[in-house]
């Protein structure tokens, strides 16, 4: 599975816990949705990150470019 459709699930899984909070609960349960929301943003970050290689040891010499990565 590609990186953007990752991230694109855990972006619709945010927005459906907001929504869902609003319609179903009123509202009620803010401090539950922002913990969930910053624990898939968090998670959403880490794939990202590990996707990418940012943090990769072996690093191209800046003559080199870098190779594309799938």
């Amino acid at each position: 599975m590609r990186t953007s459709t990752i991230l694109f699930i855990f972006l619709l899984v945010m927005h459906l816990l907001t929504v869902l909070n609003t319609l179903l609960f009123g509202g009620n349960l803010n401090d539950l949705v922002f913990w969930f929301n910053s624990a898939l943003f968090m998670a959403a970050l880490a794939v990202l990150v590990y996707r990418r290689g940012i943090f990769d040891a072996k690093e191209a010499p800046p003559s080199e470019p870098a190779k594309k990565r799938k």
